[in-house]
């Protein structure tokens, strides 16, 4: 049976009786893989509980071609986002990253580009500045990578540019923008202006954290994206993201706490 040892992030882990574990993880070197960890509940040699989210480690597998699923031996502690535990806002992000890797991505293959996505989301959520719109970044970029990318630029009906300002619509189920002389047909399903989806169409093609820079806590735009891009996940993914109904949950209770509107 061949055997790796590669860097991986854990997405997902379940338990399997009283000591093993269900596990699934995205690795450098050969994707989305899920295994099964013999005693990884009560071995700290073997696992030393490293098998958790927000952990970068070096995982030691090997895989059975007659088989799904591989055999989990051990890892290592590569890097400890820790930051992350000590803010809400960030651990319910870093959530919500995960549950849609988990969700949405194939399992084996070349995900190079999805591995190195996942640790900028975590990068960011690690430093001490504020997470800012480091979610509708990661979905942004999820959605280019995976090629189903809006079109922001130009009606999807009459294929005219967009003007420089404006208010417009967005189609869900059409994925574009529709300009203004196209809204009577109808398709529209949210309403944006022209700053926030351009705003949209640069977070798909810049690095990172660029695209976090790019819109602050405040910008009025990230309203509307929140809510195009949320939509338009759902709408293709075909159900909702729990981590992402229980984040909107949490944090609107404390804005409610902090007498905010």
């Amino acid at each position: 049976m061949p055997r790796y040892q590669e860097p991986a992030f854990v997405l997902k882990r379940w338990d399997l009786g009283e000591s093993d574990q269900l596990v699934s993880f995205l690795s450098f070197g050969r994707g989305k893989v899920k295994g099964i960890a013999k005693g990884a509940k009560r071995s700290k040699k073997r696992f030393g509980g490293l098998l958790s989210p927000f952990l970068l480690v070096q995982i030691d597998y090997f895989e059975n071609p007659n088989r799904d699923l591989v055999r989990i031996e051990g890892c290592g502690l590569i890097h400890y986002y820790a930051p992350i535990y000590g803010d809400l806002e960030k651990l319910l992000i870093g959530c919500c990253a995960l549950e849609f890797l988990e969700r949405v991505l194939p399992e084996r293959g070349e995900l190079e580009e999805w591995f190195s996505l996942l640790a900028s989301c975590l990068g960011w959520l690690s430093r001490p500045a504020e997470a800012g719109p480091a979610l509708w970044v990661f979905f942004a970029k999820a959605l280019h990578l995976f090629g189903v990318q809006p079109q922001f630029g130009k009606c999807i009906h009459c294929r005219r540019p967009l003007g420089p300002s404006g208010l417009f619509g967005f189609s869900v189920p059409h994925g574009g923008a529709v300009c203004g002389a196209c809204i009577k047909q109808g398709t529209a399903t949210h309403r944006a202006g022209s700053d926030t989806l351009s705003l949209l169409d640069k977070w798909a093609g810049m690095p990172f954290e660029e695209g976090i820079l790019l819109a602050s806590g405040g910008d009025k735009r990230l309203g509307e994206a929140e809510k195009i891009l949320e939509a338009f996940l759902v709408y293709h993914v075909g159900r909702e993201f729990r981590s992402l109904r229980v984040m909107r949950e949490v944090l609107e209770e404390r804005r409610k706490a902090k007498g905010e509107r």
